[in-house]
């Protein structure tokens, strides 16, 4: 079977099995009969493997199911993995077409392909980098100074870290309401600036003004915020002040910004089993001693390098959720993926794991769960709490009907929130809220894991 000269199949000739594939060979005709094609007749295939054979190139395509081995041709367009290609049948050949342009959802998948492989969890990372600031940094062999001897940080790298430090709510040590210390220039609400937003920190308890400001500076929406030119979400982004870290050790280096490329990412373990799962498995504590180890900028931008990969994961995967979303069910819909770190007591960072999912009205007669014309909003959040241990929240708000799940793994945590779903259900109602469902659950929710298949990333988890 050749492409595209429409030649015919030649017969296969008897060959015995080899140590490295003993398989028998397919054979050219069974396989285009398998695929029930009429004369003529073009189709879609997807391009799942390049073999490179003496003489020439082979492919494996995916056509209607079936894996149909080929011969491409020397004057062929440039083809590689997960290409979309468009065939006919000529009697008894294929013709190659042509090669189709490709897709939102594949360009998306491809993205985050080359990203999965690097993520560092925001949380060790975040414990490490910000240890710096009362540990210094080791300087690295070449250095000017004697390496290995910890050297004060410069005090453009300080003020960079001192601006991601001000980024994270702090949680006291008593448990009290959260402190949110708003970045010189910007008020708790992220809009507007004054010279008192640098005064005090801001006592809040998690009203909305304080969320969303938790959110917006969480990095996931950087690219968002540039591109609506806002310049005063700048300074309050954690995308952009890690990018900034990392220009400033790259000039204590005495390095361009083209230079960074050159770090290797530092990745998390869990990350590289589960890449896109939600939520993702919990990151092992990092202990003091570890995190108060005195790093040496190399291995500062390594972990920067490796969290920056994090946040752009997280984006690529809101960005195809949307995609495949809007294209399967006909209906449009928005997904957003983000980690939220926070300051707990003794210096340590934590994330919740947070995925906002909203579906607007979809038009008559579109197939949906749900009623037709009616927009959903559903938040799921997992955060791994000192004395509660892992507690995940899912909540669902279709027009006033609202429905709620909690789970928890410790089983006092379960008998806690048990006790005051009363007092939930009594400040809903007040809120004029229908209240549908409204439960705790001993365990996990369920997890289906996202899967790669073909090198293509399916996300239907």
């Amino acid at each position: 079977m050749k492409l595209p000269h429409g030649n015919p199949i030649p017969p296969q000739p008897s060959k015995p099995p080899s140590a490295a594939k003993a398989s028998v060979q397919p054979d050219p005709m069974q396989q285009l009969r398998q695929l029930q094609l009429e004369n003529r007749q073009a189709v879609v295939a997807r391009v799942a493997e390049l073999l490179t054979q003496r003489g020439g190139q082979q492919a494996i395509l995916e056509v209607r199911g079936q894996r149909v081995t080929v011969e491409l041709p020397a004057n062929g367009p440039e083809l590689k993995a997960g290409d979309l290609i468009r065939l006919m049948r000529e009697g008894q050949s294929l013709t190659l077409l042509d090669k189709l342009p490709a897709t939102a959802e594949t360009r998306l998948g491809q993205a985050l392909l080359r990203h999965l492989p690097w993520q560092q969890n925001l949380d060790s990372g975040l414990t490490r980098l910000l240890a710096t600031l009362t540990g210094g940094f080791r300087n690295a062999p070449g250095a000017t100074t004697l390496p290995g001897s910890i050297e004060a940080l410069p005090a453009p790298v300080r003020e960079a870290l001192q601006v991601i430090a001000r980024l994270l709510p702090q949680v006291p040590a008593d448990n009290g309401p959260p402190t949110f210390r708003p970045v010189a220039g910007q008020n708790v609400t992220g809009q507007g600036t004054g010279a008192t937003a640098q005064a005090t920190p801001l006592k809040s308890t998690l009203d909305a003004a304080a969320v969303r400001q938790w959110l917006a500076s969480s990095g996931v929406l950087a690219e968002a915020s540039l591109a609506r030119g806002s310049t005063e979400a700048g300074p309050a982004d954690l995308k952009l002040a890690l990018g900034r870290l990392a220009l400033t050790l790259l000039q204590h280096q005495s390095l361009g910004s083209d230079q960074f490329t050159r770090f290797t990412p530092l990745p998390s373990q869990e990350l590289v089993t589960s890449p896109l799962q939600f939520p993702v498995p919990t990151t092992p504590p990092v202990a003091m001693a570890e995190a108060r180890e005195p790093a040496s900028p190399g291995q500062m931008l390594r972990l920067l390098a490796g969290m920056l990969n994090r946040i752009t994961v997280n984006q690529l995967h809101s960005q195809l959720l949307t995609t495949r979303a809007g294209g399967d069910a006909g209906t449009p819909a928005n997904t957003l993926i983000t980690d939220l770190p926070w300051m707990a007591p003794g210096g340590e960072v934590r994330t919740a794991q947070l995925r906002i999912d909203y579906e607007k009205p979809g038009q008559e007669g579109a197939s949906s769960p749900r009623k037709t014309g009616v927009a959903e909003w559903r938040l799921s959040l997992a955060m791994d709490l000192d004395e509660a241990g892992k507690v995940f929240f899912d909540v669902a708000l279709r027009q006033s009907a609202v429905s709620a799940r909690v789970w928890a793994e410790q089983q006092g945590t379960a008998r806690l929130v048990t006790r005051q779903l009363g007092d939930l259900r009594t400040r809903l109602t007040e809120l004029g809220l229908e209240i549908s469902e409204l439960e705790c659950r001993r365990g996990q929710p369920p997890v289906t894991p996202t899967r790669l298949e073909h090198r293509l990333l399916d996300t239907r988890a």
